[in-house]
């Protein structure tokens, strides 16, 4: 059933930063909930992956408040608030300006549009927007001193390198072994070994040139744990290992 609305025509506003919601899944709650109201979508503005809602200078936000000041659209369709920006001022600017661009700011996790004209609904988004604003931040700051601790104790940190995976105890990259990304990583060690260009290797395994160079200038991590060092050198470990991929 759809549910009656005054809007007509939308657009949608998605990014991932480091956690939560997918992009698809994000994409996917945007359509549904314009499906819903009976609105016709028009585009999605995708910022992509690991998009800070401190960063201003996103070029798919930078678009979507374009379109909003160009006209042409009734509503501005998002996962939750957070997605349009972080900062506290920011967020609120955005939604001022649009409220007066005439377009309603509809959130998908409350089901609704924001409603500036009540003076509560407009203290509660102010309350909001600090809150996540100042929340987000703290969240930063401890993430930036437990990669400072993991660097000062010689661990590893960040995201693992194509192929590669925590150990058990989360301090070091090892093997994710009997995965294709680590498979995929050997063939491009073994091609390379064996002469290959990096455009050789991109089209023989799919996996992008520069990634393929960063596999290699860590080739040794690619090593079994179990290695003895005192039975066998890196390199002719690291030859039969990869000869073993063929």
């Amino acid at each position: 059933m759809t549910i009656e609305t005054e809007s007509d025509t939308a657009v949608g506003y998605i990014r991932l930063s480091q956690d939560g919601k997918s992009l698809n899944r994000q994409r996917r709650d945007v359509e549904d909930y314009a499906t819903e109201r009976g609105v016709e979508l028009i585009t999605v503005y995708d910022e992509g992956k690991r998009s800070s809602g401190f960063d201003t200078n996103r070029p798919e936000y930078t678009a979507l408040r374009e379109h909003v000041a160009d006209g042409g659209v009734d509503t501005v369709i998002v996962p939750n608030l957070s997605r349009l920006s972080r900062d506290r001022k920011e967020r609120l600017r955005l939604l001022l300006d649009v409220d007066t661009a005439g377009v309603a700011v509809h959130s998908v996790e409350l089901g609704r549009a924001v409603d500036l004209d009540d003076d509560w609904a407009l203290v509660h988004q102010s309350i909001r927007a600090t809150t996540d604003d100042v929340e987000k931040r703290k969240e930063i700051a401890r993430s930036k001193r437990a990669t400072q601790e993991r660097i000062e104790n010689g661990y590893d940190h960040g995201r693992p390198p194509f192929g590669l995976t925590y150990d058990d105890d989360g301090h070091y990259w090892v093997p994710d072994h009997d995965t294709d990304e680590y498979r995929a990583a050997l063939a491009c060690i073994r091609l390379r070994e064996d002469g290959g260009s990096w455009r050789e290797i991109e089209h023989e395994t799919s996996v992008n040139k520069d990634t393929a160079r960063r596999i290699y200038s860590r080739r040794e991590r690619y090593l079994p744990a179990d290695v003895n060092a005192n039975e066998h050198s890196s390199t002719s470990q690291l030859r039969r290992t990869i000869n073993s991929s063929r």
